[in-house]
């Protein structure tokens, strides 16, 4: 996989945590895997072309136009068997930078333990921030509701909100969830995608589908007008946001946006 690619594919992903500097597999399963040589940490287990035509309406045109310049490039890391430590970095990313505290704050857990209890431990020890104050709660809710992967039954551990939970299911493999941060919300408008954040009172208490705030929240419209490719498009939006690729000015025109609402010039 050429070296842009991986890096554009692990930059937004939570399975970074997991790796070295030169994104070799440091900890949890498989230790010593070059991410490079993985179909699943590399990305390459998702074809985002595959799943082209999940896309409805004047979006589908727009999705075509992403596909064309990032669906041989942009993937979707995961690492299974690590699902346990993808719940505690996940949960650390509120709030708060995830590449100067979050990758920080993880490598230091497991490099002392990879046990779940023990790393619930030594969170508090490892740095006064709530994030970390807040884990050993949320790893005993976690193993008390055997390791949920259900959207709703992750939103009944203490701590976790729709983000945090959209998060782990995305990158264990659930492509339909976009985890709704800043840069969703910013660049969502730009691809024909406008909503409200996510309730968590709504989302603890019914599908996305069955939500009454279904047709106006953005995490809910993601899913149901991009279907498995919601993720991967939320992924897009992160990478845009941090200015580590463009968007196509022709997708903008497409959706139809006023001048003021499309991206700058550059």
């Amino acid at each position: 996989m050429q070296g842009d690619c991986l890096r554009l594919t692990l930059y937004p992903s939570i399975t970074l945590a997991l790796l070295d500097s030169n994104y070799v597999k440091a900890f949890g399963s498989r230790k010593g895997v070059r991410a490079a040589d993985d179909p699943y940490l590399s990305g390459r287990w998702l074809s985002p072309w595959r799943y082209a035509n999940d896309a409805d309406g004047r979006l589908r045109d727009v999705l075509h136009e992403l596909l064309a310049l990032y669906g041989d490039c942009v993937g979707i890391s995961i690492s299974p068997g690590d699902e346990d430590l993808l719940f505690v970095v996940a949960f650390l990313t509120q709030n708060t930078n995830y590449h100067a505290n979050v990758l920080r704050w993880a490598r230091a857990l497991f490099s002392a333990s990879e046990r779940l209890e023990e790393i619930a431990t030594l969170a508090p020890r490892v740095g006064r921030s709530y994030q970390l104050q807040r884990l050993p709660a949320a790893v005993e809710d976690y193993l008390r509701l055997g390791r949920p992967r259900d959207r709703r039954e992750l939103l009944r551990i203490r701590g976790v909100g729709p983000k945090v939970a959209d998060l782990f299911l995305l990158f264990t493999g659930d492509t339909t969830a976009a985890p709704v941060d800043k840069h969703f919300a910013r660049v969502a408008p730009r691809l024909g995608l406008s909503g409200r954040l996510p309730s968590a009172r709504h989302c603890m208490k019914y599908s996305c589908g069955e939500c009454p705030l279904s047709s106006s929240c953005l995490g809910g419209l993601a899913r149901s007008r991009l279907g498995r490719l919601a993720g991967w498009v939320q992924t897009l939006a992160y990478l845009a946001g941090r200015g580590l690729i463009a968007l196509p000015k022709a997708a903008e025109q497409r959706v139809g946006l006023p001048p003021e609402t499309r991206a700058p010039e550059t």
